[in-house]
């Protein structure tokens, strides 16, 4: 196995709590903070990942407006019919 050594800084805080975290599970602090990246690294990378583009470049309705553009009767209830009837067939046996 090819290892990197990786210098990280830590602040005073998250230092003791890496120490204590080592001496509760006799781990050695390198230990450690290589398992806790293993562990945590795809709850981080699902916590911080960045939204999908858009795949519009309309922006969406007002949810005032959507609301009252869904709430009107459709229109062409009666042109969807004819087509749909017009679309029908048979199957021969």
């Amino acid at each position: 196995m090819k290892v990197f050594v990786y210098p990280l800084p830590l602040d005073a805080v998250l230092a003791r709590e890496v120490a204590k975290a080592a001496k509760a599970s006799a781990l050695s602090r390198a230990e450690l903070m290589r398992q806790a990246i293993a562990f945590g690294l795809p709850k981080v990378v699902k916590a911080l990942r960045k939204s999908p583009p858009r795949i519009t470049a309309v922006n969406p309705l007002p949810p005032k407006q959507a609301r009252a553009l869904y709430q009107q009767e459709d229109d062409d209830v009666l042109e969807i019919g004819q087509l749909m009837a017009a679309q029908r067939f048979e199957v021969a046996d």
